[in-house]
């Protein structure tokens, strides 16, 4: 199997089970997705720099990503068995699969009533590296994969999944060395 297919599909994995860090790791990818990045309408406006509302928000995240690791995880596990084997079959069968997968994570993303700007800003983000993954699992199991365009959605998804550790880190922190709050 070709060197290239199987670290796309690597990526697109990885994708599936990034979310499924605890919230003082960052991710290392965020899950995968459908192709649809709409976010929820914005009926309320969303604060920005709340501490109480981004780690609200961020458990939120934690429990839907944790929610879902089992099933992420066994499709990590029969893609990179299939890859390993050089079935394609196998392979085209469970990247659709992920692709479902990624289409409900994402929706149960959308679903979420989060309170905070920058967590907003970041569901985004894992919505388009999900959908990152699936795209880029597909292009390379073309008959005749364009490697400009798998080399454009790895790079893509590598900024990406870099963008998203440094900003999870960073909401943690701000979370974490926030002042307690007390009572009125």
């Amino acid at each position: 199997m070709k060197k290239s297919l199987l670290a796309s599909l690597c990526v697109a994995a990885l994708a599936l089970t990034a979310c499924d860090k605890k919230t003082n790791e960052a991710p290392a990818s965020s899950a995968t997705t459908s192709t649809s990045t709409t976010t929820q309408p914005v009926t309320a406006s969303l604060s920005s720099n709340n501490s109480a509302d981004i780690k609200s928000d961020l458990d939120q995240i934690q429990m839907l990503s944790n929610k879902n690791s089992q099933e992420a995880l066994g499709l990590q596990n029969k893609a990179n068995q299939a890859a390993q084997k050089g079935d394609k079959a196998a392979l085209t069968s469970t990247v659709a699969q992920m692709k479902t997968y990624i289409n409900k994570f994402n929706q149960e993303l959308d679903a979420l009533k989060l309170k905070s700007s920058e967590v907003n800003v970041v569901r985004d983000k894992i919505k388009e590296s999900n959908n990152l993954g699936i795209a880029l699992a597909e292009t390379s199991l073309e008959s005749s994969p364009d490697k400009q365009k798998v080399t454009e959605l790895q790079n893509r998804a590598a900024q990406l999944q870099k963008e998203l550790m440094t900003e999870m880190q960073a909401l943690q922190n701000q979370v974490k060395t926030a002042p307690a709050k007390t009572a009125p």
